[in-house]
């Protein structure tokens, strides 16, 4: 549906909806490239980065990781699941935040 919803009207929201939707199903690969075409669109969309960094810790690529963290919380980042499931993922995999 998303995709399709990225054929005929692309937007940084049909894009983050294919980025988390792959992102779900563990398709790291296609959920990056589907956020970062999402970010092109829209390189202040907070989630785009909260499922970057995301991607990014299960990929275990550190820097990128905690780069993604920074910028979705300096461009404002609210959503409590979002960030509870960064958090918990940092832990996860041993890595992240530790306060900057």
């Amino acid at each position: 549906m998303f995709l399709l919803a990225c054929r005929d009207s692309a937007s940084c929201i049909t894009w983050l909806g294919v980025g988390i939707s792959c992102y779900r199903l563990g398709e790291l690969s296609e959920a990056e490239q589907a956020l970062s075409e999402a970010n092109i669109l829209n390189n202040t969309d907070p989630e785009v980065w909260g499922y970057l960094s995301l991607v990014c810790l299960k990929t275990s690529r550190k820097l990128e990781a905690e780069q993604s963290y920074k910028y979705a919380l300096r461009v404002g980042l609210k959503d409590a699941d979002l960030l509870g499931e960064i958090k918990s993922t940092q832990k996860e995999v041993g890595f992240g935040d530790a306060g900057f």
